[in-house]
């Protein structure tokens, strides 16, 4: 019978052999590799040290509020409480032994310490995440966060249909929908809170990349017991209007024509919500003009009536909003593939 070998012969037997640690305050973990032959050198020389690098949950809560200028916000976007996202970036300034931010009342700043952090960590998280989206789209799945944004009217009549579709093939998208002004979402991409949008638009911004999707033709809106028939807007010059305010780019296009037939109407109320307008028509306020799309379902069902004017054509194009300074993840390429294919 064999001998119990000691505590030191047994954990030669099943340790593997390891260098001895490097000299230093900061422990390093060494992986022996067999195949190092199939391992780039920069790879190899690669040290990782054990607690100096914070989580990316901390990262991205500071980079969030960095980016946003507030807690408040910021958790909002996040989907967290207030005060989770305030002890995250905690975690961080603790692992880091540095402040990343300081509060002048209400405002919240960046120190120098933060603006080094989120100029160097923003691009390495980024790239992070692209990394993982690019592996699971070779793999044969997209993957990924999304912060897609839409008007209202695009968001309740079209995006239903399209997303059923793209989140059922897609299952590990994390999608977010932000429902803004046509107005407000280019300028929501070119900061940075919005990966795409999808809107009307009446003029292109500079620095921002658009596609057209569709088009939407504008229709007039009308009781469903009114008693006029007629397809011409001079026909209507005595009725009472609902319209989107004069600030959004539907109601800029509607003007527009009007003014070169020299027909002016009576505007007796003003929203930006065409659900609210189409309320307002129903309960014989008055009458209104909408894209086509945000009165189809009620004129189906027999609630409202709505038909193109022959004397007053107007359309409004449909677009999606990209920053060309941001290489598209594959989540972000599917979804524009996808909205692409219900306007065709």
């Amino acid at each position: 019978m064999m001998d119990n070998p000691g505590p030191n012969e047994t954990q030669k037997r099943i340790s593997p052999q390891l260098p001895e640690a490097l000299p230093g305050n900061l422990p390093s973990v060494t992986v022996p590799l067999k195949s190092s032959d199939r391992i780039p050198g920069e790879v190899r020389n690669v040290r990782l040290m054990k607690g100096q690098l914070p989580a990316t949950d901390q990262l991205l809560a500071a980079l969030t509020v960095a980016r946003l200028g507030s807690f408040t916000r910021a958790a909002h976007e996040l989907e967290l409480s207030q005060p989770a996202l305030s002890r995250q970036v905690q975690g961080l300034e603790k692992t880091l032994g540095v402040k990343v931010f300081e509060r002048i009342g209400r405002a919240v700043r960046l120190t120098s310490a933060g603006e080094e952090l989120v100029n160097r960590a923003g691009p390495l998280l980024e790239e992070l995440s692209r990394v993982s989206s690019n592996l699971s789209a070779a793999n044969g799945t997209t993957a990924g966060r999304v912060r897609l944004g839409a008007s209202e009217s695009v968001a309740v009549n079209s995006l239903p249909s399209i997303l059923r579709p793209y989140l059922a093939a897609n299952r590990r998208v994390n999608l977010r929908l932000i429902c803004r002004t046509s107005e407000r979402l280019p300028e929501m991409v070119a900061n940075g809170e919005l990966d795409l949008a999808v809107c009307a638009v009446e003029f292109e911004s500079a620095g921002l990349q658009y596609r057209k999707l569709w088009d939407e033709e504008l229709v007039l809106v009308l009781p469903i017991n009114h008693q006029s028939r007629s397809r011409s807007i001079s026909s209507y010059i005595g009725e009472e209007f609902v319209l989107l305010p004069s600030t959004t780019v539907t109601r800029r296009l509607v003007d527009r024509a009007l003014k070169e037939k020299g027909v002016e109407l009576k505007v007796v109320l003003e929203h930006d919500s065409p659900e609210v307008i189409k309320s307002m028509v129903m309960a014989g306020l008055g009458l209104a003009i909408l894209p086509e799309p945000t009165v189809r379902k009620e004129t189906r069902r027999g609630e409202l009536a709505a038909w193109p004017l022959s004397d007053l054509k107007v359309t409004r194009s449909i677009v999606a909003i990209t920053d060309p300074r941001r290489q598209p993840w594959p989540a972000e390429s599917a979804l524009i593939d996808a909205l692409a294919k219900y306007g065709r």
